[in-house]
């Protein structure tokens, strides 16, 4: 038996390089509704598309198409891959939770069944998982920048000692386990009362440093302001992201 001549693997002999621009990072914005999510990441980049699912975009003057079920999504993401992902900077799921809410219909469709947890072993929750993660996997392969945006939930964490409120994305737990490790940026959008002219006045901001009552990450290097926060203004909010030598 003649044996297969296997090519050589090549491992890597240079440091690869940082991730510097907003167009590298995977990033999942989530608060209340009508807070501003949608204008906020609109703003991140002339050239950001909505795959919506929420009516929002269709107030305000952006690149969008609206998807109303699992089919129509997959459509999307298969002329993307075939022709124009080269066209925009970021690929934005408006709201992930109705995507999430998509691919479980769609798990319950090719397995027959009314909910995930009718077939045995966990097999609709493990289908269920597999679908998010293959999305995920569909957008990375573009090679463009990733938004999830989400609303939120106030969860009950319990400990053997105290039990407190944390205020989270909205999304399953078999979502979460996929998502939520892959974001290299999840900021939480809301309102903060400041002092002004000593008066006090509310503003909207955007925060990616975790509170014991608020979940939020930041692994980027972009630069970060001291106070955790800063104002829900994407075009301030892109500029954070700069490449060395900028």
């Amino acid at each position: 038996m003649k044996k297969v001549k296997r090519s050589k693997l090549l491992l890597p002999t240079h440091k690869t390089v940082v991730a510097q621009t907003i167009q590298d990072h995977i990033m999942m914005i989530y608060g209340p509704p009508g807070i501003g999510k949608t204008t906020f990441v609109n703003d991140l980049s002339d050239n950001t598309l909505f795959i919506s699912t929420d009516r929002g975009t269709r107030y305000m003057s952006a690149l969008r198409k609206e998807v109303n079920n699992y089919e129509e999504l997959n459509r999307v993401l298969s002329t993307l891959e075939s022709e124009s992902a080269e066209a925009y900077d970021i690929i934005c799921l408006d709201h992930i939770d109705d995507i999430n809410l998509m691919v479980e219909d769609y798990t319950c469709e090719q397995l027959g069944i009314d909910a995930l947890g009718d077939v045995g072993y966990a097999k609709g929750w493990k289908m269920y998982k597999k679908g998010i993660w293959t999305i995920l996997q569909r957008l990375l392969r573009l090679n463009r920048g990733i938004a999830l945006i989400a609303h939120e939930t106030i969860k009950t964490i319990r400990t053997r000692v105290v039990e407190t409120e944390r205020t989270m994305p909205d999304i399953s737990r078999s979502a979460w386990k996929v998502l939520i490790p892959a974001c290299d940026l999840v900021g939480y959008c809301g309102f903060k009362i400041v002092r002004h002219n000593d008066k006090r006045k509310q503003i909207r901001i955007i925060r990616t440093e975790p509170l014991e009552s608020i979940y939020a990450k930041d692994r980027t290097t972009r630069k970060r302001p001291k106070e955790g926060y800063e104002l829900l203004n994407g075009k301030q909010f892109a500029k954070t992201f700069f490449k060395k030598g900028t």
